[in-house]
């Protein structure tokens, strides 16, 4: 606290009387006092000779000595650190997973953007059909090379209907007549 007032009193700011008095008896502000003046000197150029014909080299061997200050590791130092060897452990299965997850949302969303252009041409298709695809005229041939006579018309069903319905008949009247015969 008082290096800032004697800071603010070489400024002009802060001068008092009983700043001046302890400046005056305090031996440790007196010192910070001339310093501050020094640095003062210094800075506006007020004395060309104040520094000294030496100092470059004194500050140049000073800069030399300190040690020097890593800022960053090395990656190949990062990568052998114990916690970046576990981190890296726990996320290569956890980054193999996201990339399949990522691959799944693709395809599902893929698959139902395409089908979604599909529905809408086959809108019209009844979900529940209650007749047969046969009566509809719907049917395809199996087999593209399958002449277009294979296909069964309505009426050609009604006669077939109609024919196996007197088999039947038939059969049914020959085995009553079997039986009629055997009592």
């Amino acid at each position: 606290m008082q290096k800032e007032l004697l800071s603010a009193y070489v400024d002009g700011e802060h001068v008092s009387n009983e700043f001046t008095a302890e400046l005056c008896q305090n031996a440790e502000l007196q010192a910070s006092w001339n310093n501050f003046h020094a640095i003062r000197s210094v800075m506006r150029e007020e004395t060309p000779v104040f520094l000294g014909a030496d100092f470059t080299a004194k500050m140049e061997a000073l800069i030399d000595a300190e040690p020097e200050m890593v800022s960053q590791p090395t990656p190949e130092e990062v990568e052998q650190l114990p916690f970046v060897q576990k981190l890296k452990a726990l996320f290569t299965p956890l980054t193999q997973v996201a990339v399949a997850a990522a691959v799944c949302l693709v395809a599902v969303f893929g698959v139902q953007t395409f089908n979604a252009s599909q529905a809408d041409k086959a809108s019209d298709i009844p979900v529940l059909q209650t007749t047969p695809m046969l009566l509809q005229g719907a049917q395809q041939p199996v087999s593209y090379n399958a002449p277009a006579k294979d296909v069964a018309t309505l009426g050609q069903l009604e006669q077939k209907n109609k024919r196996m319905g007197a088999l039947l008949q038939n059969y049914e009247i020959q085995r009553r007549a079997q039986e009629n015969a055997q009592k």
